[in-house]
C-alpha cells in the first residue's frame, strides 16, 4: 500500500490503494464545468437591426468581494453566506465532483483520489491557467454545528493543500470554505455519504 502525506499540515493524509476505484469524471469534463460563461446577450431587434448588448456582469462590488477572499482564512457565517450568494446569483462555473471523506473525518476516501487528480490536471490546464478556485467543503449532518464547520473546513484545506503539494498549483489560487452543514446537497437523507464532499467553484469571469 502507498501513501502520499501533504507537507505542511497535520489533518490530512491521503492514501491511495492501488486499482481500488477509476476516476469517475475526466479532467476534460471538469474543465467544461469550469469554464467562464460567454457574455450573454439580448436578441436582436429585428425593426432596427439593433446590434446584441451584453447582459450585465458581476456588480465591482461583488467581484471586489471575492477579491478580499483569503485562501485560508475561514469565514464568518455572514461572509459565507455573502460568497454562496454571489455564485448562486452570477451562476458561476461549479461542479461537485463527490470526493467523499471517511466518517467523522478529513481523510479522503481511497476511491476518490483519481477524481482529486483529475481535478488536478484541470486545474493546471491552460483554459484554468488564470483562475481562483473555491473550494467548498461540506459535511452531513450528525453533530453539533460548530464542530461540523470545523471539519468541512478542514476538508476544504486538504484538497486544496493536496493540490498544492502533488500538482504545484499556486496557493493563491485555490480559497478553501468550510459550510458545515449549512448547505447539503441531500436535504431529504441529511446523513447521506453524498453530503460530505468538496465543491469547486471557478470565480474568474470574462
Amino acid at each position: 500500500m502507498k501513501k502520499w502525506r501533504v507537507v505542511g499540515t497535520a489533518v490530512a493524509v491521503l492514501a491511495w490503494y492501488p486499482g481500488a476505484h477509476a476516476q469517475s469524471v475526466t479532467s476534460d469534463a471538469i474543465l467544461q464545468k469550469l469554464q467562464p460563461k460567454a457574455p450573454a446577450t439580448r436578441g436582436l431587434t429585428r425593426s432596427l437591426g439593433a446590434a446584441p448588448a451584453a447582459a450585465p456582469g458581476m456588480s465591482p462590488e461583488d467581484r471586489a468581494y471575492l477579491q478580499t477572499l483569503s485562501p485560508t482564512r475561514g469565514l464568518k457565517q455572514v461572509e459565507r453566506e455573502k460568497v454562496a450568494e454571489i455564485v448562486e446569483k452570477q451562476a458561476l462555473p461549479k461542479i461537485d465532483i463527490q470526493i467523499t471523506f471517511d466518517y467523522d473525518s478529513d481523510r479522503i476516501r481511497s476511491a476518490s483520489i483519481p477524481d482529486v487528480n483529475e481535478l488536478g490536471k484541470a486545474v493546471l490546464n491552460p483554459q484554468l491557467a488564470n483562475a481562483r478556485l473555491l473550494v467548498n467543503g461540506h459535511t452531513d449532518a450528525a453533530g453539533g454545528a460548530d464542530y461540523n464547520q470545523n471539519l468541512s473546513e478542514r476538508r476544504a484545506m486538504a484538497i486544496r493543500a493536496y493540490l498544492v503539494e502533488r500538482f504545484g498549483v499556486a496557493p493563491e489560487r485555490l480559497i478553501a470554505i468550510g459550510y458545515g452543514k449549512e448547505r447539503l446537497k441531500n436535504t431529504a437523507d441529511p446523513l447521506a455519504e453524498e453530503n460530505r464532499r468538496v465543491e469547486v467553484v471557478n470565480l474568474t469571469q470574462n
